[in-house]
């Protein structure tokens, strides 16, 4: 039950910090370091140990199978108590459990609850610890990342019930902290300057037989040392909240396991994982009647599901996102939702930037240099981490068992999948152990000892000698919670050798080896099925990687499955009219919003599925909702043509933009202009003036029941504006375009691919959606402009007679005065673009709801045509844009090159390339800190 899960989490103290706690405390704490640097404890040996608040002593008749260490008092965790937490009441309809299925991965959701009061107390035995928690912003420079989240407003600890807050909270630290790095590579090249004590090998003598996680080597000199060695002593921190009475026990059990649990097979499934647990001292087994009226304060019971897995027949996950409705109406708040954040914040913050800094590492790769690529994983990750004594009860489960047997409880003693805590625990070990690895790899090559896997390491039937130009290493390192991802661009087997020996050295830092090479915590499984092998081919999180070609693809396995279901779906809609349950459709919605990372633009296609999300039914049925039906069977065409064309990484990454596209839209009509900045096209205005319909359609004052709304409008300019870049650039395969609008909606939708509302925009984006993955281009950057500075595009969206002096009868009277009002460097004359009717009516008919297939967008007919002389192919245009950014062709405005607004153009110029700048960096992965704990100091 050990994996991957959610993210956001805590440590103790950062600085010089001391904590200490009240007289009266149950539990002493360990001070981290005092001022003068050196670490002190202080402990209280008068508080009372109580069997109920530590790990039991074994007591018989009891405890049934397990170890059960027994607690020191004279020897006390650092510790940090929740106080406040409340169970919820909500009424809602009948009956004692919340209507909910349980989601992909375990990690369901479950309805809101409200706080109303605190618990009463009535088995409440849990000790309060007065510790002053420092309020600090998460963005705060020089420090804090093992300290635990705050959310800012209330200057609280994070807990599960606001990860939302934490979320929203985190992503403007994160968008603040990508704008500030600077640009570099994701490469490193080895240097070789690392060097290790005389005696440092000798000193590692630490076994998993002893603890399963226990610092040694280079990681007993890490910045999160102490923490560590913290929780290798004492196990991990929980706080979830005020103790359950009986009653609410009894609830949570007479519930029981999760109907996926009492399947035969996974009946039997729970049977052998329970015995392997208990054999391996990771739990324990109680029967309920034995204690139930002296249980432990802090039992908590809750639904334990089994879920099918691709390398074994079931994965168990613990459903703590549960919340229980008792039968006065009463609601017990899961205990994710009652979770206090304790693990440190820093653990975690990169965690979803892994895939993203692998695929621009190999789209900043030399077309002739060959990547190699390994990958090794930490076996049962979250139970090599425990919990701290007394505080396992939280997480028990009823054991799945036949009808008949006496009711009893698995009490894990170790971190748990499905506990939104157990992530960032983990990745604190995890992360530290990449840093170590780090350290080893900077050695210099072949000074690093034989590691007793190694034989299933080095390059599998590749010349390293002959395939790369360059002498030095280079190399990443990823760890995504517990996989280990290597990418390196070696010029020697030597260096293969190297990087494998730092890596699964650092690993054994940090997860002591064990000689029973299937129970160490590097999987000897995964390594024997050539995971750990360096190759040009390779599965890296879910996407099989080229290192070769430096392409990207769906897992085989991954595509045939969601294949699978659409075609299910659809045939299930079209035949039987058969519904989907919402939480199956909601885990598939989200799978493929993870395929389309590798399918450019696919994303577009999710709207229909974005708006049952938000209405959360019960069953989904594609027969009575057409927009979803069609979204599905376009899904699946895109997902069944993907491995035709794996997309090259090159094409995922936004880049300064070879073209530049403008547009502007009106009640009257459409114009914009394309330009060439990295290359060269000729300079193109186009204008369109929308049909009496489409006019008589827009909301306004004297038609507040249009349906279309000016913002429909403009991204239909946008739409407009990317096939008139089709028709005049001479190959967009491989090439990064800026949109750029007035508009903010349109912005955010190309943005996003995707709209929350106008199901008009949905239509415009799936066919903006499909051209692009058409035409192969790299992602848009689309940039909102204010107004005042769409000067340029101001003239052909109002040509058409709104603005007298503006008026174009002709495409030639707009040229002239195209080219009278923005002249082109070097007298150069624009150039007039016109739509065939072909596109125009299939633009036209999206603004009007009308269907238009997968099909006819992706084989359009000629887009359009120049008209008249056909101008000098230019680039380098952006600056000369900025020339007439707030120069709008309002009546009043001077359109020289020596305006009176001349004075303006350097602000205008710099906010311009700024808004460029800050969207591309927005687009970028996050920066790896040097050590994860470590904060810049300085960053620009």
């Amino acid at each position: 039950m050990g994996g991957k899960g959610d993210k956001h989490s805590q440590g103790m103290t950062g600085g010089n910090k001391t904590l200490t706690t009240s007289p009266d405390t149950a539990q002493a704490r360990t001070i981290l370091r005092g001022k003068d640097g050196e670490r002190t404890k202080q402990i209280n040996l008068n508080a009372p140990i109580n069997y109920l608040d530590s790990k039991p002593i074994r007591v018989p008749n009891k405890i049934l199978e397990g170890h059960v260490p027994s607690a020191n008092p004279s020897n006390q965790p650092h510790t940090q108590q929740a106080t406040g937490m409340v169970t919820a009441t909500k009424e809602k309809g009948d009956g004692r459990v919340l209507p909910r299925e349980l989601l992909d991965n375990g990690q369901g959701k479950c309805d809101e609850t409200k706080a109303t009061a605190d618990g009463d107390g009535e088995t409440d035995t849990m000790v309060e610890s007065n510790i002053h928690v420092e309020k600090q912003h998460p963005a705060q420079k020089g420090g804090g990342l093992l300290d635990p989240p705050i959310i800012t407003t209330t200057g609280e600890i994070a807990t599960g019930a606001t990860t939302k807050l934490l979320r929203k909270q985190n992503k403007l630290v994160r968008n603040e902290t990508l704008r500030e790095q600077p640009i570099k590579g994701q490469w490193t090249q080895h240097e070789g300057k690392e060097s290790l004590e005389p005696t440092h090998w000798e000193q590692r003598t630490k076994t998993a037989e002893d603890k399963e996680m226990a610092p040694q080597g280079l990681a007993q000199k890490h910045e999160a040392a102490d923490l560590l060695a913290d929780w290798e002593k004492f196990g991990c921190p929980t706080q979830t909240g005020r103790n359950w009475t009986l009653d609410e026990i009894q609830a949570a059990i007479d519930r029981g396991p999760h109907k996926s649990a009492l399947e035969p097979d996974a009946i039997k499934h729970f049977a052998e994982e329970v015995a392997n647990k208990v054999a391996n001292g990771q739990a324990r087994v109680v029967l309920w009647d034995d204690i139930k009226h002296n249980h432990p304060s802090q039992l908590k019971v809750s639904p334990v599901a089994a879920i099918p897995h691709k390398s074994r027949a079931y994965r168990s996950i613990l459903d703590l996102s549960f919340s229980l409705r008792l039968e006065d109406g009463g609601v017990i708040e899961s205990v994710n939702n009652t979770t206090q954040k304790l693990a440190p914040r820093g653990a975690i913050d990169q965690l979803g930037h892994s895939l993203k800094r692998i695929i621009h590492a190999f789209a900043e790769t030399d077309d002739d240099a060959v990547i190699l690529m390994a990958k090794w994983d930490i076996q049962d990750g979250f139970w090599r981490l425990n919990c701290r004594a007394g505080e396992e009860w939280n997480f028990c489960y009823v054991w799945p068992q036949a009808p008949g047997e006496p009711r009893r409880l698995v009490v894990p003693t170790s971190l748990q999948m499905g506990w939104v805590e157990s992530p960032p625990y983990f990745c604190a070990a995890s992360e530290t152990a990449r840093d170590v690895a780090v350290e080893y790899i900077e050695t210099k090559i072949g000074s690093l000892p034989h590691h007793k896997f190694e034989h299933w390491a080095g390059a599998a039937n590749i010349n390293v000698n002959s395939a790369q130009k360059a002498d030095a290493l280079r190399y990443i390192l990823e760890v995504y919670v517990d996989d280990f991802i290597s990418c390196i661009i070696p010029t020697s087997k030597e260096q293969v050798e190297h990087v494998a020996r730092g890596i699964m050295h650092g690993i054994h830092d940090v997860f002591p080896p064990n000689e029973d090479a299937t129970k160490d915590p590097i999987s000897d499984k995964k390594l024997r099925k050539g995971d750990g092998t360096f190759e040009t081919t390779k599965c890296l999180l879910g996407f099989d990687f080229d290192g070769v070609n430096k392409t990207i693809w769906l897992e085989e396995a991954k595509r045939a499955a969601l294949l699978t279901i659409l075609h299910q779906w659809i045939r299930g809609a079209t035949r039987a009219r058969r519904g989907i349950p919402f939480a199956e459709f909601e885990s598939v919605t989200a799978k493929l919003r993870h395929a389309f990372i590798a399918l450019r633009e696919g994303r577009g296609l999710l709207s229909p599925c974005n708006w049952v999300i938000q209405r959360r039914p019960k069953v989904v049925y594609l027969h009575r909702n057409g927009a979803l039906l069609e979204a599905m069977r376009d899904i699946r065409t895109i997902l069944r043509t993907s491995t035709a064309h794996p997309t090259e990484c090159k094409d995922l990454v936004a880049a300064w933009p070879d073209y530049i596209g403008i547009v502007d839209a009106s009640s009257h009509g459409v114009g914009g202009v394309v330009l060439g900045e990295r290359s060269g096209l000729p300079p193109t205005v186009f204008r369109l003036q929308w049909p009496r319909e489409i006019s008589n359609a827009l909301v306004s004052f004297d038609n507040p029941k249009g349906s279309l709304t000016n913002s429909d409008l403009e991204m239909a300019g946008m739409l407009l504006l990317w096939l008139c870049l089709e028709g005049v650039a001479p190959n967009l395969a491989h090439k990064h375009v800026a949109l750029l609008s007035d508009n903010s909606p349109s912005v955010s939708w190309a943005t996003k691919m995707a709209s929350k509302k106008s199901r008009v925009a949905a239509q415009l984006v799936r066919a903006l959606a499909l051209r692009l993955n058409i035409t192969r281009s790299c992602p848009i950057t689309p940039i909102h402009i204010p107004g005042i500075e769409n000067a340029l595009t101001d003239i052909p969206s109002r040509s058409f007679g709104s603005v007298p002096e503006w008026h174009c009868k002709s495409h030639t009277d707009l040229l002239t005065l195209f080219n009278s009002k923005f002249p082109l460097p070097h007298q150069a004359s624009w150039t007039v673009f016109q739509f065939d009717s072909g596109v125009i009516t299939r633009v036209i008919s999206a603004l009007q709801m009308k269907g238009i297939t997968l099909g006819e967008w992706q084989r359009l007919p000629t887009i359009g045509r120049h008209i008249g002389q056909i101008g000098p192919t230019m680039s380098d245009l952006w600056d000369w844009t900025l020339t007439y950014r707030g120069c709008s062709t309002r009546p009043k405005c001077v359109s020289s090159q020596g305006s009176p607004l001349e004075s303006d153009k350097d602000s205008s110029a710099g906010e311009s390339a700024s808004r460029l700048g800050q969207s591309l960096a927005l687009s970028r992965p996050l920066d790896r800190r040097s050590r994860w704990p470590v904060v810049p100091t300085q960053q620009k």
